[in-house]
């Protein structure tokens, strides 16, 4: 019988926990916190790949934060309109807005934490669906106070401190079905809802291309009310917009939503989100075709000359 060598008792004894000088391990591995992204992250975010950013405003209690987590929570059951949740950056920021309507917080009525005032956060979701470019977009929503819209809507100076509006690929104004039911009270929520786009556009803020959507939001109050004059002040407040508004941005639509409605036939959770959805994935500001031709009236100089000639000849061969 052979026996097997002997290890000198000073020798190092192998150690299987140890990693071979061949192998190399990182000693920090980069993966993200899962909170919110602030301005940096989410500009690096935006640089990297395709993304889209939807500024989501309006007054304290429209329901904007109410917005985004009820699109986290629809997608915790599936597919939106054909589209599957992929992956986000800020899941664990997700959950602790959603806290407050979930079972465990142990509460009668669901609710959502308001957003304190101060910088500007962002939150991520990552979707995935078969017209997408690869597949996969990016969707960036700002989550921002109340009280920095209402800011913006009594000041221009105020406005121009929201550098995020310049960027934006979508504007989404709330305006709160629960104030519309109150006659006294609808008017200036008009009032408020209209200084407050102006502002951003008088300011030169938001985007000549920008796709600006006006939500009808906790549409479910006009619902139950079962009054044909909401609906018709309604169709009154959407035509002003138009008249003021359509010309001035990309797009502009109207759209009737409940993030989490009350229980009113029709109305299921997330009423309108899945159409809001669609649009993000299948329309952008950013395919419109530039016009390029010059004014009819340009100056004398030369290089103004040649331009006008330049379109005029291209203009002309087709």
């Amino acid at each position: 019988m052979t026996t097997p060598p002997q290890v000198p008792p000073s020798a190092p004894v192998p150690s299987l926990s140890q990693p071979s000088a061949a192998t190399t391990v990182p000693d920090v591995i980069d993966l993200p916190s899962g909170n919110e992204l602030d301005a940096s992250a989410a500009a690096e975010l935006q640089g990297a790949q395709q993304t889209r950013l939807i500024v989501v405003a309006g007054p304290v209690g429209a329901g904007k934060t109410t917005l985004i987590t009820t699109l986290h929570d629809l997608f915790q059951t599936g597919k939106i309109g054909g589209y599957a949740f992929s992956w986000s950056r800020t899941l664990p920021a997700f959950e602790r807005r959603c806290h407050l309507s979930r079972i465990a917080s142990e509460r009668s009525v669901p609710d959502t934490e308001r957003t304190k005032f101060g910088d500007v956060r962002y939150l991520h979701i990552q979707i995935s669906g078969p017209e997408l470019p690869d597949n996969l977009l990016d969707l960036l929503f700002t989550d921002v106070s109340g009280e920095s819209f209402e800011l913006a809507r009594d000041s221009i100076a105020e406005c121009q401190r929201l550098h995020f509006l310049k960027v934006a690929d979508d504007f989404l104004l709330l305006i709160d079905c629960e104030k519309i039911i109150d006659r006294k009270k609808r008017n200036q929520v008009i009032h408020d809802a209209t200084l407050l786009l102006r502002s951003c556009l008088d300011s030169g803020m938001l985007g000549a291309s920008c796709f600006v959507d006006v939500l009808w939001t906790k549409y479910d109050f006009v619902a139950a009310a079962g009054n044909g004059e909401h609906a018709s002040f309604l169709e009154k407040a959407t035509q002003e917009f138009q008249k003021q508004f359509s010309s001035r941005v990309g797009k502009l639509s109207f759209r009737r939503v409940a993030a989490r409605p009350a229980d009113v036939d029709g109305l299921e959770f997330g009423y309108g989100l899945p159409e809001l959805l669609q649009e993000w994935a299948t329309e952008s500001p950013r395919d419109r075709t530039m016009d390029l031709l010059p004014d009819e009236e340009l100056g004398s100089r030369e290089s103004e000359k040649f331009l006008q000639r330049h379109f005029s000849s291209e203009s002309d061969s087709k």
